[in-house]
């Protein structure tokens, strides 16, 4: 009797191909598909389910779905940046992959991410997938060693060039042919200002025009309201006098920025909050791992040393400064290609 995997099944390239190689690989496959607000891609699925020859079941999460889009807009509303596919990992998509496994009989859970699976020191961890580019360990810094348990990992050994031959070759010529999708799913590829501006219209009415202060807390000019920007950014800043300026700081509560120069953002120091590790006795003081930050100027092979821990917090102390790093994001650390958890960067400097 052939073992059961469902697969989230989203209609691209990658999960489509990973449903294949499982099937191929003697697995009783059933695809999920997640939709939400408008389903697009209904014939797409159906001609995938016949070329595969397997079920694949579509669940409307529009209403699951908005948990993600209010995190996403509170976080901008105080003043931090969010990190939506992380966020939604943890919370739909591998969540919504075990239901539907517990209530029909599925053993295994699977995805077209790039990522593998091992058993380290005892407790099952993800390892980054081989493709450097499409390796998307990253985004899933919070799941659990009891889901990673039960996850097949079909995508993990190989390229994006590979999948894309793999495609070719087995009749899906419109998939190895298309293009990469990017982004966050429901922005559409639109500004997430653009995004804001509907979802929370109301909220945002009261946010106005600002101040800007400089290093010395002087008030040097005027921004369009503190939602709209992020640390780092140095457009649509409106100053009263030419100088290098980058935002440094977000009030959200006196609706003001602070600004500074591109080297005052290079930062040695994080402190993490909201810590999850795989494995919770994999960290202690002096332990050095291997750090993955969202921002410009860090090297994720650089090493970082734990220079303090507890139960709600990491203090980690960089080889290279990091640049631009915002509160809200969220830094994920390894050992080695191990992902062994992360948390959300609260302060920098």
């Amino acid at each position: 009797m052939k073992e059961k995997v469902v697969i989230g099944l989203s209609g691209g390239i990658d999960s489509t191909i990973a449903a294949l190689i499982l099937k191929n690989q003697g697995y009783e496959v059933i695809g999920l598909h997640f939709s939400f607000n408008e389903e697009k891609y209904a014939d797409k699925i159906e001609n995938i389910s016949n070329q595969l020859k397997i079920p694949i079941i579509t669940e409307n999460i529009s209403t699951d779905f908005e948990v993600v889009k209010n995190h996403f807009a509170n976080e901008y509303l105080k003043g931090r940046t969010p990190s939506p596919c992380t966020f939604c990992n943890k919370v739909i998509k591998w969540q919504k992959l075990i239901d539907f496994a517990d209530k029909n009989d599925c053993k295994f859970i699977s995805s077209g991410h790039y990522i593998r699976k091992t058993n380290y020191q005892g407790i099952y961890h993800l390892q980054k997938g081989i493709d450097p580019v499409k390796d998307q360990s990253y985004f899933m810094w919070e799941l659990a060693s009891k889901t990673i348990k039960r996850m097949i990992t079909p995508l993990g050994k190989y390229t994006k060039t590979q999948i894309r031959n793999i495609a070719s070759d087995n009749g899906f010529d419109d998939l190895a042919n298309g293009k990469e999708s990017m982004g966050v799913c429901f922005l559409n590829n639109s500004d997430y200002r653009d995004f804001l501006r509907i979802y929370i219209s109301e909220e945002i009415k009261s946010i106005k025009k600002g101040a800007i202060r400089d290093e010395c807390g002087h008030v040097i000019g005027n921004h369009n309201g503190y939602i709209y920007y992020t640390i780092g950014q140095k457009r649509d800043l409106f100053l009263d006098t030419k100088r290098e300026a980058y935002v440094t700081k977000i009030d959200p509560i006196t609706n003001e920025l602070t600004i500074g120069t591109k080297d005052s953002l290079h930062h040695y120091n994080i402190l993490l909050k909201k810590i999850h590790l795989v494995n919770p006795h994999a960290l202690a003081v002096n332990a050095k791992v291997l750090v993955n930050i969202r921002g410009l100027g860090l090297n994720p092979q650089e090493p970082a040393v734990v220079t303090n821990i507890d139960s709600n917090s990491i203090l980690l102390k960089l080889e290279s400064p990091a640049w631009a790093v915002a509160p809200g994001q969220p830094v994920v650390f390894y050992e080695k290609d191990i992902l062994l958890g992360g948390g959300i960067a609260e302060g920098s400097w």
